[in-house]
């Protein structure tokens, strides 16, 4: 049974991503910051002490990367939704939760950065 309270948190990651409303600012990648709350048991790797029965984070940065590296969002809403969905995609959770921080360049000066927050759950209910 999947115990809904088991989180593991990614927090602070750096990912860079082609992203902004003009091309002047999808002409070169931008450093965004990501938090990721991810659910699934994790009680079979802690009792066999067992990577292989956990969530590997290492991977899931690896996602993290790729995905925002793979082309080009308009919006900081867009990239967020990818990342979630790759990870829902490959890896044994059931539900993610991601929030993502961009300092938009054209307000510098008027804004620290903006941030959004996405939260999906598998379709069928149960981890992969």
């Amino acid at each position: 049974m999947l115990e809904e309270r088991d989180r593991m948190t990614l927090a602070d990651v750096r990912v860079f991503a082609r992203i902004g409303v003009t091309g002047e600012e999808r002409s070169a990648a931008q450093e965004c910051r990501v938090d990721l709350d991810l659910y699934g048991s994790l009680r079979a790797a802690a009792d066999r002490d067992d990577l292989e029965r956990s969530i590997d984070y290492c991977r899931i940065l690896d996602c993290l990367e790729e995905t925002a590296a793979e082309r080009e969002y308009r919006l900081v809403e867009t990239l967020a939704c990818a990342l979630v969905r790759g990870v829902l995609r490959d890896f044994p959770v059931f539900r993610a939760r991601v929030r993502l921080r961009k300092r938009p360049a054209a307000l510098a000066g008027r804004l620290g950065f903006v941030e959004v927050e996405v939260e999906e759950r598998r379709r069928d209910g149960r981890s992969a």
